[in-house]
């Protein structure tokens, strides 16, 4: 019980650390969100943040619509070098609106591979 008490808190104090980032990029919510940053096309974050679904709900017109999002948080991964995700952690939400015509179109692009 200890290890863990130990563990639980040496991870607390390592995002404690870490320094948020602003990203932009693309968000779609379907069972889970999922973010793909403009200046990082190829990665998809994980986000679990209530706010940012109750916020994507007012914004959305259509299932699995992609909206622009601006958030501040923490990039966290997980995993082993076989397998690994990636997440990110919001502090808070900057700005969620319908995407501009040309906007991140590489993030677009790989969003279209994922999802429907």
């Amino acid at each position: 019980m200890r290890v863990l008490s130990l563990l639980v808190s040496s991870s607390l104090l390592l995002l404690a650390c870490q320094r948020p980032i602003e990203v932009r990029g693309l968000y779609v919510h379907d069972h889970e969100g999922n973010l793909v940053p403009c200046d990082l096309p190829t990665t998809i974050w994980h986000v679990s943040d209530a706010t940012l679904v109750t916020r994507y709900g007012l914004n959305a017109t259509s299932p699995y619509q992609r909206l622009f999002v601006r958030l501040r948080g923490i990039r966290e991964d997980s995993g082993s070098i076989y397998y690994s995700r990636h997440y990110f952690l919001v502090d808070q939400i900057l700005e969620v609106r319908p995407t501009r015509t040309g906007e991140c179109p590489s993030a677009a692009a790989s969003l279209s591979s994922v999802m429907p």
